[in-house]
């Protein structure tokens, strides 16, 4: 892909499956992302490597995730239909 990623982070997280830090080149991933197959794994770093290259969702990003990872559509929605933690958060 042409991108470095500085590092990764396991998190815990209540909304997203994961998250970038475009300054920093690092990469967060939602520790619940153990329990999923790992096709969604995949498509979770390819997408988080994507934001590293170029902004969210415009037409250059959705190209580069077509391009390395053809059934991101598939992905993204077998993700939005599995719940974001196993477990209640009391806080």
């Amino acid at each position: 892909m042409g991108v470095e990623v500085a590092d990764y982070f396991l998190q815990r997280m209540k909304t997203k499956w994961g998250g970038c830090n475009h300054r920093g080149r690092t990469i967060r991933l939602n520790t619940e992302l153990v329990k999923k197959p790992r096709d969604l794994l995949e498509y979770v770093v390819v997408h988080e490597m994507i934001h590293l290259i170029t902004p969210p969702n415009g037409e250059r990003f959705l190209a580069l995730l077509t391009q390395h990872y053809p059934s991101w559509r598939e992905a993204r929605a077998e993700l939005n239909e599995l719940a974001l933690a196993a477990e209640e958060w009391n806080e």
